[in-house]
């Protein structure tokens, strides 16, 4: 007769299921994402017209947000794993990228900051992937590392004067709750703001 299963293993194979299940959504919404891109940008680049740009430009902004928005969370979640923090995942993404629910109740500030700085490091470990990886020679991969750079000042701008609150003393979910209330549309602006300019840059 088999021994019956603890709660607590019980919920780690949930846990791990669920990891399976949204890591492989997420691989193929990445995968989506960059092919369609990859596939107008060649359009665009054998055909010369101008409709092919567009479309590539287009696929450009998509693959730009599916990937910052993904690897995004999965910072958060890497560093609130590797902190030891409770953080199950759901069973589905809320929204399509917000893949695990962080405790406040039980993990404690440092394993706020991991969290957090996972968050915030992996979009510009992405923009960097974007300039070594890529050459900036058109339009659509020009709007690529435009809208990545966007989305990592965004989170910047957001996020780390919550971890500096945090870090002198404040409570993680009153200054989360802080910045939700007042720093949301400052930080998509400036995100909007940098990104057009590496876009007339690049």
């Amino acid at each position: 007769m088999d021994a019956p299963i603890s709660e607590e293993a019980a919920a780690r194979a949930k846990d791990l299921a669920n990891l399976r299940s949204v890591a492989a959504l997420h691989f193929v919404m990445v995968m989506g994402a960059l092919t369609l891109w990859g596939a107008a940008d060649a359009w665009a680049e054998v055909s010369g017209w101008a409709l092919a740009q567009g479309v590539a430009i287009a696929n450009a902004v998509i693959a730009g947000v599916v990937l910052a928005n993904t690897l995004h969370e999965w910072g958060h979640f890497a560093g609130a794993r590797l902190s030891g923090s409770d953080a199950r995942v759901l069973k589905k993404p809320v929204k399509y990228f917000f893949m695990f629910d962080f405790s406040f109740d039980r993990n404690d500030v440092r394993q706020f900051l991991w969290m957090s700085w996972g968050g915030i490091l992996v979009p510009w470990v992405l923009v960097l992937a974007a300039v070594l990886l890529v050459p900036i020679d058109n339009a659509s991969r020009a709007t690529l590392l435009a809208v990545l750079v966007a989305r990592a000042v965004q989170v910047s701008v957001f996020e780390v004067p919550v971890v500096r609150r945090t870090q002198r003393g404040g409570e993680p979910r009153v200054e989360l709750g802080r910045e939700l209330k007042t720093g949301f549309a400052r930080s998509r602006w400036a995100g909007v703001a940098v990104g057009a300019l590496v876009f007339l840059a690049a």
